[in-house]
């Protein structure tokens, strides 16, 4: 990946940031950091926006645009080829008497059955660190930005990609959806604490496991029984 990809990734991955964390981050010179970014601006791909400290002078601080946002990995095609396969066999009486609204969770409803069904062989007899480490690849294979980590008693799955971002922005379901999916897989309730269509830089899944303590030591985790 260039220099200026490698950049926007960052931005990605951090909701933003300043040309000091940049080149702090990437060793490179400060001047350099600022040219790729005037550059990366120029393109319509970040904005930059004044912030003030309280003491010296303001910063910038630059961030994605939806047209930079649009340079990370969509799915689209995957939301629309799962609508297709659903809706061709859907039966007439199945949506007898229905609404807009409950004619779009039943297709959902059919569409996160049929991805459980891809994967459900993966995460099953798995104990649930192992089901949270296996869907966070899933995710990353599917274009996210998604890491993991333990904390306490639960789990934490980070995505910072929406592939289904605009679809997501659009039609909340999307989200409630893509949250009841990974409930499925993992196994255990699985807890939104914040969503990118509701204007966050990333999406954060809680899940917590009652039956180990999960223990956080130098980077590492293990578990412990209750």
């Amino acid at each position: 990946m260039s220099t200026k990809g490698n950049i926007l990734a960052y931005l990605k991955r951090n909701g933003g940031a300043t040309v000091d964390a940049v080149a702090g981050d990437f060793g490179l010179a400060r001047m350099t950091v600022r040219q790729h970014l005037s550059g990366l601006e120029r393109d319509g791909l970040v904005v930059s926006r004044e912030e003030r400290r309280r003491t010296g002078r303001p910063h910038l601080f630059f961030s994605l645009t939806a047209g930079g946002d649009e340079r990370f990995p969509k799915r689209y095609d995957r939301l629309a080829d799962l609508a297709l396969q659903e809706v061709a066999l859907l039966e007439a009486d199945e949506i007898a008497g229905l609404g807009p609204a409950d004619k779009l969770r039943l297709l959902l409803k059919k569409m996160a059955d049929r991805v459980y069904r891809e994967h459900e062989s993966k995460v099953r007899d798995k104990e649930l660190k192992e089901r949270v480490a296996i869907i966070t690849e899933i995710l990353r294979r599917e274009g996210g930005f998604a890491d993991w980590k333990a904390d306490g008693q639960q789990y934490e799955i980070v995505d910072y990609n929406c592939v289904y971002r605009k679809v997501a922005d659009a039609h909340e379901d999307v989200c409630e959806w893509h949250l009841s999916l990974l409930g499925r897989l993992l196994g255990k309730d699985v807890e939104c604490t914040q969503f990118m269509s509701q204007g966050a830089d990333c999406c954060r899944f809680v899940v917590k496991d009652a039956a180990a303590n999960v223990v956080t030591v130098a980077g590492s985790e293990r578990e412990t029984d209750g």
